[in-house]
C-alpha cells in the first residue's frame, strides 16, 4: 500500500485506532509497510531480499547487513513499546492545543517526565526538519509579546518578542522567536521563510527595511483601522490563538532555549486545521518519525536547532 493510501486509511477515532493498533505486531507491521512498501530494503546496499530474525531484526541476504524497523529513524534504539509511541501521537494530534509533558506522562504511565519531555520535544524537532518550504504569494509579516520576563531589544518591551508570517487568505504561516525588532533579526526570518517571488505587506517599522526585505515586492501598511480593513487579520488571529495555546496548554510557562520547537508544533498543526480528523495528523506524525533521522537527548539538551 502506499504512504497516500496508508494516510487515507488511518483510523479516524480513538475507537477504530484500538481496533486496528491493538499490539506489537500490528504497530510494527504499519511500519514496515510505510517504511519500505512491498518488501524490506538493506539500508546498506538497498537489496531487497532479506530474512527476518527471531529477534525482529531484517538481514541483507546479499551484504548481510542487519536493521530493524526502527533503525535510522526518530525511534531509532527505542525501549518503549512502539503502541506507546503511537498513542503518544494519537494524543498530540487529538488535542486542538496538543499536550504537555505533564499530561503524557499521566496518560501513558511514565515513570518520569523526562521521558514524556523527550518524545514531545524529538516530534517537535522533526517537526521543525519538515517546514523547509518558504511561504509564498501575498504573505503579511507582524510582531507579537508572549507575556513574561525576558529582555527584548527593538520596541521598548520586556516580553518575549515573537515575529509572525502568513500567507493571505487563510494559507499556512511560520512563527520565530526573535531577540530583537530589528532589521538584523526580521532579515534572517524573512530570508528561511518566505520565497523570494512573494508580495510582502508590513506596517511602517524601520526594522523592515529594504535590505531586510531582500529584494522581494513590498507594500507598507500605515493607516490601519480594523473596524474597515485589518490587512494584519491573518497575523492577529494567528497571535491570539499563539497566546491562549501558550496559557491554556503550558499555562504561560515556556523555555526560551526550546521556544521555537513549541511554535513549529503550533504551525504544524495551523497549517493542518483543515485536515478532515485526528487521525490524518496522527498518519501525518508517524511518517515524519519513520523518515526522520535520530535525534538524542543529548542532542535535545545541548544548543537549539539553527534555524
Amino acid at each position: 500500500m502506499k504512504p497516500d493510501e496508508l494516510w487515507l486509511n488511518f483510523p479516524k477515532t480513538l475507537e477504530e485506532f484500538d481496533e486496528r493498533f491493538p499490539d506489537e505486531a500490528a504497530c510494527r507491521e504499519y511500519l514496515i509497510e510505510l517504511r519500505w512498501g512491498e518488501k524490506v530494503r538493506c539500508a546498506r546496499c538497498e537489496c531487497d531480499e532479506t530474512w527476518e530474525l527471531q529477534n525482529g531484526r531484517f538481514e541483507c541476504k546479499r551484504c548481510r547487513h542487519q536493521t530493524s524497523v526502527t533503525a535510522g529513524t526518530l525511534l531509532h534504539r527505542t525501549r518503549k513499546p512502539l503502541r506507546l509511541w503511537f498513542r503518544a501521537m494519537w494524543e498530540m494530534a487529538a488535542h486542538k492545543g496538543g499536550i504537555n509533558a505533564c499530561e503524557l506522562q499521566r496518560l501513558m504511565g511514565f515513570g518520569s517526565y523526562g521521558t514524556a519531555w523527550c518524545w514531545l520535544h524529538k516530534l517537535r524537532r522533526a517537526m521543525a526538519g519538515r517546514s523547509c518550504q518558504r511561504l509564498g504569494g501575498l504573505v503579511v509579516i507582524d510582531e507579537s509579546y508572549l507575556g513574561g520576563k525576558g529582555e527584548v531589544r527593538g520596541r521598548g518591551t520586556s516580553k518575549a518578542l515573537v515575529l509572525v508570517a502568513a500567507e493571505e487568505h487563510g494559507g499556512r504561516i511560520r512563527i520565530e522567536p526573535a531577540d530583537s525588532a530589528s532589521a538584523n533579526s526580521i532579515g534572517p526570518f524573512i530570508e528561511r521563510n518566505i520565497g523570494t517571488d512573494a508580495y510582502v505587506t508590513t506596517d511602517g517599522w524601520s526594522g523592515y527595511s529594504p535590505k531586510a526585505i531582500g529584494g522581494r515586492k513590498h507594500t507598507t501598511e500605515t493607516k490601519i483601522d480594523p473596524a474597515i480593513r485589518d490587512p494584519f487579520h491573518m497575523c492577529h488571529l494567528v497571535s491570539a490563538l499563539l497566546k491562549r495555546w501558550w496559557l491554556g496548554t503550558y499555562h504561560g510557562s515556556m523555555s526560551p532555549k526550546h521556544m521555537l520547537f513549541y511554535f513549529e508544533e503550533f504551525a504544524f498543526r495551523f497549517n493542518r486545521r483543515k485536515t478532515k480528523g485526528v487521525g490524518r495528523i496522527t498518519s501525518r506524525l508517524l511518517e515524519i518519525a519513520i523518515t526522520s533521522g535520530p535525534i538524542t537527548e543529548v542532542e535535545l539538551l545541548a544548543q537549539p536547532f539553527a534555524a
